[in-house]
């Protein structure tokens, strides 16, 4: 069964700060992105990748992948309005027959090859899957005055992460509805239009080291994170025979 990988790159980043957005800053040696792409394209089971980016960095992120050697890459798009946006545009680049669509942050580079065949296989068998990890933290809802209104159990909260994998047939009906029905702006992930259809979604437990670059902060703690990741990435990705998952 093939599996492609979106690799959702398209934001502005406009809470890191810098002259250039967050997947496209330096993280050690290479941009934040560089380190992505470089995950999932030396992973066996990954066929194909497409890219959603700003429009002013398309050509940007084609000589990323080149200069790289990241021979996956087979479409660039230029992002939408937001993310769910960008994703449906990504979404139209991939072949019907391919099997299993995986969905991930630009600004995740330390997800780990093991997670990744984890969410995919899920996504193989339920149809549907998100990486994530459990809430350690109490959490409260609020009202807009400030008042807590209730406290949820934690034990039935997740934290959501990336990748997140579904049948191809799934996520394409999901994004078609989703844009039938105007409402792609308001989905903060992919997850959320497959669960619309009435479909359960299975999750993964994914690890705390699988952070989102989001702050000035995350990129300090990302590079202190990353000589360790250098270490573990020929482990989960160097070449094997191409397998089925």
């Amino acid at each position: 069964m093939s599996v492609a990988a979106i690799i959702a790159a398209s934001g502005s980043g406009l809470r890191l700060g810098g002259d250039k957005p967050k997947q496209y800053q330096s993280l050690g040696d290479k941009p934040v992105l560089a380190h992505t792409l470089g995950v999932f394209d030396q992973l066996d089971i990954i066929n194909e990748i497409y890219i959603a980016a700003p429009a002013a960095y398309v050509t940007h992120t084609w000589e990323i992948a080149k200069s790289n050697g990241f021979s996956k890459v087979k479409a660039v798009v230029s992002g939408g309005a937001n993310r769910a946006q960008s994703i449906y545009k990504a979404l139209k680049e991939i072949p019907e027959h391919t099997g299993i669509v995986l969905i991930h942050d630009g600004v995740r580079p330390f997800v780990s090859g093991e997670l990744i065949k984890a969410v995919a296989k899920a996504a193989r068998i339920h149809g549907a899957a998100v990486a994530g990890t459990p809430l350690t933290d109490t959490i409260k809802e609020v009202d807009e005055k400030g008042q807590v209104l209730s406290t949820p159990d934690r034990k039935r909260l997740w934290r959501i992460q990336t990748p997140q994998g579904f049948t191809y047939e799934l996520i394409a009906k999901a994004y078609a509805q989703g844009k039938k029905d105007k409402i792609l702006d308001q989905a903060t992930d992919d997850s959320m239009l497959v669960e619309r259809l009435g479909t359960p979604v299975h999750i993964v437990e994914g690890h705390p080291s699988n952070i989102k670059l989001t702050t000035q902060e995350d990129l300090l703690l990302g590079e202190l994170m990353l000589p360790s990741q250098r270490k573990a990435l020929p482990e989960v990705s160097k070449p094997k025979a191409r397998r089925e998952i």
